[in-house]
């Protein structure tokens, strides 16, 4: 079951009593998010203990708590990618391109706890690649579907002739780091004052647009 915006934290599990197939792994998982949004530790003791099946059985589908968080992780940027492209096609690329970078902005907090999971505040991604350099390819593309739709929705703003962008992957990474560090920022000072429309100064800056 992949994360979705209505089902973060709030996952329901029909339990395998034989804790066997694709219904145990869909379960791991599961107990993996549940925990996640509540806050809790995630080891491979505390999903069984959860969910109600011995530790050992989780071998048969993940090798260690990292290949969990991992999938997590995954289904996660999924769900946001899948967030950001919702119903947007009929918008015109400068509102299709604001309304993605708010939609990024009400998703980081929403779900902090999936959040900073996805970038390292809770389970470090780099770490894992550096004791399990095979994994690397895997988990260097945890979130380029999510900037996809970024680097997309500036090249639809080029193409409509409204955001003078020469490189829009470059200038959609750059937005994404921003939008990063205000999402970040607003959860570290709850109790700052923003600017008012600061987000869309990040997008029309770093977008190019105006033109």
């Amino acid at each position: 079951m992949a994360v979705t915006s209505g089902t973060v934290g709030q996952v329901e599990r029909s339990r395998n009593p034989r804790g066997q197939g694709v219904r145990l792994r869909d379960e791991i998982l599961d107990t993996a998010r549940e925990l996640l949004g509540e806050g809790e530790p995630i080891t491979l003791r505390s999903i069984a203990r959860r969910a109600g099946f011995a530790a050992p059985s989780i071998y048969r589908h993940f090798p260690d708590v990292d290949s969990i968080m991992a999938t997590v992780a995954e289904d996660a940027f999924a769900d946001l990618a899948a967030t950001l492209r919702a119903d947007l096609d009929d918008l015109p690329a400068e509102r299709r391109l604001r309304e993605i970078a708010a939609r990024y902005l009400d998703y980081a907090q929403q779900h902090p706890q999936h959040y900073a999971l996805m970038f390292g505040g809770v389970w470090n991604a780099a770490k894992v690649v550096d004791e399990h350099p095979e994994r690397a390819e895997r988990l260097n593309q945890l979130g380029l579907n999510a900037l996809a739709v970024l680097v997309e929705a500036i090249e639809a703003c080029v193409a409509e002739g409204v955001s003078a962008s020469t490189d829009p992957f470059r200038d959609a990474t750059a937005l994404w780091v921003a939008l990063h560090g205000f999402a970040q920022q607003r959860e570290a000072a709850p109790l700052f004052v923003w600017p008012e429309g600061l987000p869309d100064t990040l997008v029309t800056s770093l977008a190019h647009l105006g033109r």
